[in-house]
């Protein structure tokens, strides 16, 4: 950081000049940063991150050699003139000089920026942290260049004195600095603390880190690689030692954690020692080679608790991992381990006691247990648990008391006066244990307890029965709170049991939200067709469909449409007549798609009916029959969106049925048990499906609480409940699609040429038939990737067979590729032997029943005529005049080998002409035409209007004429007989009006 010149800057400039060169490939600028990141972390070394450099920016020396500022001395790349970077090394003792500067890329960088922000409003803060940092590395350059002749410049305690006095009241700044010059802080402190006494420091350089490692969590193994490079070789060892016997990371961890409290000063040598025992006292070499690290004047207060405990009984030489094993967490102690002494042991203790059975803990990379994580009800349950564990406790602890301080003051009722008072009670004062009597009266009288129980002891006459009545008092009280508690209990219980049950609710609103987003559900099946792209099959009807669905219950689209028009109804932002149109759409046309029952509409909604696909009346009983439909963006969002909450109000629907046959189940069998006398009036569906109160709000309405429609929803369903606690916004959402499909141009005319299509049999009818509609639905997808050029094109069919119906959804391939790079060969025969043979999609035997019927002696006419045109084409004029026919055959149209796509090549054409076909279809016209005007003639106009309309027509007339003369000339024009009327003025002709 500050030992090389211009190093902040440099560092800034370089990262920038590499995001540049590279604004087009991202990639490479991350690899660099990685590397980087590697480097700090001594995973590769500085050869190895050179080597690796310079790979990364092969055909780019400018960045290479640019890299050098940052190498440290002695190290240097160098690019002769055959372009082949090469490594100069510095010696081996530099190397050992400056191996522990590590380049910090990323946290110099963010130091600079956070010293940078945090001064924005004292800018020459910033520049006078700057100019230290440029004078420091200006020296550090003289020296260099002068290879140690120059005797001037600032040391590093200078450096850090001076930013400490810069960063005053920045402490936060300041400690960061310190990570980079950790022996001048080191120092610093040590002046003044010199009044202090000294202290060992264990791995001092590790400091910096572990105080990281204990604001941020390191996934990294802190190994001695990491952690203890700046050690001597003994702790080096040592450390190494202990991380591979933990084992576990995160204990390695911890114990990493305690060191950094001492190194803190939070924590004497003694203390350290006994927080350190947990960790090594298994390992007895360990501990005492970490005892040494501390020296004799840390120990010296040394307290004997924990660590004499913890190493009582020779435990700390039981070598666990070759122990004999019961399962995976328990290990067996050897036969040679002196047990620690017990008192108040009994025979029954001994019975049911273990004593040989040790819990060994397999640590989660050693276990393949994952146990789940509790939910906040079912944590809120255990705690309820605990509580009324510890107060049945407290309460049988103390009742155990009573019982046998009463039968001592029965037992002393018995004695004379005399022996009352040489009445002793021993330390179990009247019963069989020290511990449940003692517990007792510590948990009533605390400080004092002691004294209570040497007075029961030496004067139990007097001290029994005053102890007696207050430990029955607070029997009392304690049982009085603990029903005011049971009220407080069972509430929590009641509002967190049937939440802690559910498992998969807590997640699911919120996944769920996400996975409903049209982009989620336009991913899915992008991602599916990528998948099957990558697998080589192609997008063809050959394929599996990218999406399938089964509708098993058609009933289920009634209960759909009735929630959709429910909410429908109450949205006041959505216009009459689109109203009108999404009814049409839920109750007519989508059951017609799924050969399913339609909707009632009301008389005004019938009049503006939309023309629907065909009579569900007449399908819906019908096998093997198929809707195809080819739709856009919108309509698929909607599909998908509409199956979601059909199935999964089919999902809600049969788990009712199957919880009300269980629930009349067992009525039956409490009747038979009772007898068939007494009979109960049978429930409501409501109360049979634990439905406390049927709410007679609606959540579309916005007038019930989500909470409250969940707890309803968990009370009838218990764990099954979750798929239902989004259907208000999966009902929205279907809306809000449909509002879209009513008033989008494009989904419009998605649905206009599905009806078109449909009427002339190109869009359905039965599946063994379908060969014969492939040429109608390969010119109905035509049409359809033309109206949705703009967008994803599905094609959609609706298939019925057996009662069910299968929705399947696939997304066609309707942008050519851009490349000019031919596609597989066997790809582009597959493709053209499905363009050519549309029969290769029915199976022989749907085939058989559709090829042509003819005869025999059509057959043979037919092969004589093809006989005399081959003849006749012998000569080609002879051929036109027989024939009468001019022909040509220029069409040119060509296959893109890298989209199998058929393009037809401009100014190339295909015609044929009849000769004198037009002429005689007007002859024709006419000739239909004059006999159908003669006879509306000769029955609409009358004899006189006939001779009317001719002198009209001769200005014959008694009007206030010009005078002018009338001839008519008859003539022929194109073969018709045609009147033309002349008109001559007998002056100059009057000008136009």
């Amino acid at each position: 950081f500050l030992h090389r010149s211009g190093w902040v800057e440099d560092a800034l400039s370089y990262l920038d000049q590499v995001k540049i060169r590279f604004g087009n490939d991202p990639g490479i600028y991350n690899k660099f940063l990685d590397i980087m990141k590697e480097f700090k972390s001594q995973s590769i070394d500085t050869p190895g991150v050179i080597n690796r450099v310079s790979q990364l920016f092969h055909g780019h020396p400018d960045l290479v050699l640019g890299f050098n500022a940052f190498l440290p001395p002695g190290y240097r790349i160098e690019i002769p003139k055959n372009g082949m970077a090469f490594l100069q090394s510095p010696p081996s003792s530099q190397v050992g000089l400056f191996k522990h500067y590590p380049v910090e890329f990323d946290s110099a960088i963010s130091y600079v920026n956070k010293i940078k922000n945090r001064f924005l409003d004292n800018p020459e803060t910033y520049r006078a942290f700057l100019e230290i940092l440029h004078t420091y590395q200006k020296e550090q350059l003289e020296v260099k260049e002068s290879r140690g002749r120059s005797t001037g410049g600032m040391t590093e305690d200078e450096v850090f004195s001076k930013v400490a006095s810069l960063f005053k009241g920045q402490e936060d700044l300041l400690a960061e600095f310190g990570q980079f010059l950790p022996d001048a802080k080191r120092s610093l402190e040590m002046n003044k603390q010199s009044k202090k006494r000294p202290r060992p420091m264990l791995l001092p350089h590790m400091t910096p880190l572990l105080k990281k490692k204990m604001k941020y969590s390191c996934s990294k193994d802190p190994s001695f690689a990491s952690v203890g490079k700046h050690g001597v070789l003994r702790e080096f060892t040592f450390f190494d030692k202990v991380r591979r016997l933990l084992k576990s990371q995160e204990v390695y961890e911890n114990f990493l954690r305690c060191i950094a409290l001492f190194n803190q000063e939070v924590v004497s040598g003694a203390e350290l020692l006994q927080l350190v025992t947990p960790f090594l006292g298994k390992f007895p070499e360990l501990y005492t080679q970490f005892k040494s690290f501390l020296g004799d004047k840390e120990l010296s207060h040394s307290i004997t608790g924990l660590s004499d405990r913890y190493m009582e009984g020779g435990g700390r030489e039981v070598d666990y991992a070759s122990c004999k094993r019961l399962g995976s967490s328990y290990r067996a102690l050897p036969k040679t381990y002196q047990q620690p002494k017990c008192s108040g042991r009994t025979a029954i203790c001994k019975e049911v006691l273990n004593d040989t059975w040790v819990s060994f803990p397999s640590w989660s990379e050693d276990s393949t247990f994952v146990s789940s994580k509790k939910t906040p009800y079912e944590e809120q349950l255990h705690r309820c648990e605990d509580e009324r564990f510890e107060l049945d406790v407290v309460l049988e602890t103390n009742l155990a008391t009573i019982r046998v301080l009463e039968s001592v003051q029965k037992k002393l009722s018995r004695l004379s006066p005399e022996d009352q008072e040489r009445f002793r009670l021993d330390d179990c004062l009247g019963g069989t244990s020290e511990v449940i009597q003692r517990r007792a009266i510590y948990r009533i009288y605390g400080d004092k307890a002691p004294e209570i129980i040497e007075g029961l002891k030496r004067s139990p006459a007097t001290a029994v029965p005053v102890v007696l009545k207050r430990l029955k008092a607070k029997e009392e009280e304690w049982r009085e709170a603990q029903q005011s508690f049971n009220k407080i209990w069972r509430e929590q219980y009641e509002k967190a049991y049937l939440k802690s049950l559910d498992h998969q609710g807590v997640n699911f609103k919120q996944n769920d939200m996400k996975a409903l987003r049209s982009k989620s559900l336009l991913n899915e099946i992008e991602s599916i067709y990528d998948e099957q792209g990558r697998d080589g099959s192609g997008t063809g009807s050959t394929s599996e469909p990218h999406m399938i669905f089964t509708y098993e219950d058609k009933q289920i689209l009634e209960d759909a449409a009735s929630l959709i028009i429910y909410h429908v109804k109450r949205q006041p932002t959505i216009h009459k007549d689109d109203k009108d149109h999404i009814k049409r759409i839920i109750q007519h046309f989508v059951p017609d798609l799924f050969f399913a029952r339609r909707g009632e509409l009301s008389e005004t909604e019938e009049r503006r009916r939309c023309t629907s696909p065909q009579k569900a009346e007449h399908q819906k009983e019908l096998d093997g029959v198929y809707n195809l439909y080819f739709v856009n963006n919108n309509w698929y969002f909607f599909l998908r969106l509409h199956q979601t909450l059909c199935s999964r109000l089919l999902r809600v629907y049969r788990q009712a049925e199957r919880q009300l046959l269980e629930h009349r189940a067992e009525q039956n069998r409490e009747r038979l048990l009772i007898g068939e006398g007494r009979r109960e009036k049978a429930n409501d569906l409501a109360m049979e499906l634990r439905l406390k109160q049927p709410s007679e709000v609606d959540l579309l309405d916005g007038n019930l609480e989500s909470t409250q429609y969940e707890d309803t929803l968990r009370e009838m369903f218990t764990i099954h409940a979750y798929i239902g606690f989004t259907i208000d916004k999966l009902v929205q959402n279907i809306v809000r699609q449909l509002q879209y499909l009513v008033s989008d141009e494009v989904c419009l005319q998605v649905t206009e040429l599905y009806l078109a299509e449909r009427k002339r049999g190109a869009a359905g009818g039965n599946l063994s038939s379908q060969c014969v509609r492939a040429a109608w639905e390969a010119s109905y997808q035509w049409k359809a990737e033309r109206v949705m050029a703009e967008e994803n094109c599905f094609k959609v069919m609706f298939i019925q067979n057996k009662g069910q119906v299968t929705l399947t959804i696939d997304l066609l391939d309707t942008e050519e590729a851009q490349g000019d790079d031919p596609l597989d060969v066997q790809n582009l025969s597959n493709y053209m032997e499905q363009y050519i043979g549309t029969e290769s999609v029915c199976s022989q035997t749907d085939g058989y029943y559709f090829k042509p019927v003819f005869l025999p002696r059509n057959l043979r006419h037919f092969r004589g005529w093809q006989l005399k045109q081959v003849e006749a084409m012998r000569c080609r004029r002879e051929w036109h005049r027989k024939m009468g026919v001019e022909t040509a055959g220029n069409l040119d149209c060509r296959f893109k080998l890298n989209t199998h796509k058929m393009v037809f090549v401009m100014n190339s054409e295909d015609y044929m002409y009849r000769r004198g076909a037009l002429h005689r279809v007007a002859q024709t016209q006419h000739e239909h035409f004059e006999q159908w005007h003669r006879g509306w003639l000769s029955e609409h106009v009358s004899p006189a209007a006939e001779r009317s309309v001719q002198d009209w027509l001769m200005g014959e007339e008694d009007e206030d004429m010009i005078p002018c003369k009338t001839t008519c000339v008859s003539m022929q024009i194109k073969g018709l007989h045609v009147n033309r009327y002349q008109v001559h003025y007998n002056s100059k002709a009057p000008a136009s009006p």
